[in-house]
């Protein structure tokens, strides 16, 4: 397995991992009316991410994509187009937490290291950019994942979605 900066060409296959990994990973956190409503609204590749070049995939030896996620130096937590588009302006590393984004793993690969490679990259670089803390919001199926990596909850909201559809998501934040 290698990690390693997203291209704008591979947005289909990501968008086609991002869908796969919530309708399986999903199920038991969420209905499948939810489930339904963020592979519409939230599993959508972020083009600014890849362009800042702060997102990441994971690929096989055999190039197949098994995992995503990355990171943003810009005020959005998610993509989408719920998503605001005034969300775009850059953040102060002295003041402002580094946003950790968009992390979706291949079902078939849960369990094996992905997340953890992602997230620990995505700090990583977060840091060297000068951010010393970092904010995310964690869907059900990713809050222990995230607890145990040293995130810590802060609150927890009920995200509305375009279609009045609502999910359950827990802000979290960590010293980097």
């Amino acid at each position: 397995m290698k990690i390693r900066i997203a291209h704008i060409d591979e947005i289909d296959p990501i968008e086609a991992l991002m869908k796969r990994s919530m309708q399986f990973l999903g199920k038991g956190h969420y209905t499948e009316a939810q489930i339904d409503s963020c592979c519409k609204y939230v599993c959508v590749p972020d083009k600014q991410l890849i362009e800042d070049k702060s997102f990441f995939v994971v690929e096989t030896e055999q190039g197949h994509l098994v995992g995503c996620g990355g990171w943003s130096f810009r005020n959005k937590l998610y993509a989408g187009p719920s998503a605001l588009s005034h969300q775009t302006s850059q953040l102060d590393p002295a003041t402002d937490p580094a946003r950790i984004r968009a992390m979706f793993i291949d079902p078939n690969y849960s369990g094996q290291g992905i997340g953890s490679l992602i997230l620990k990259h995505s700090e990583s670089a977060a840091k060297e950019k000068g951010f010393n803390k970092g904010a995310l919001g964690a869907t059900m199926s990713g809050f222990a994942f995230y607890q145990a990596k040293g995130w810590d909850p802060v609150s927890e909201e009920n995200a509305p979605l375009p279609d009045g559809t609502t999910i359950k998501v827990i802000q979290m934040a960590k010293t980097l």
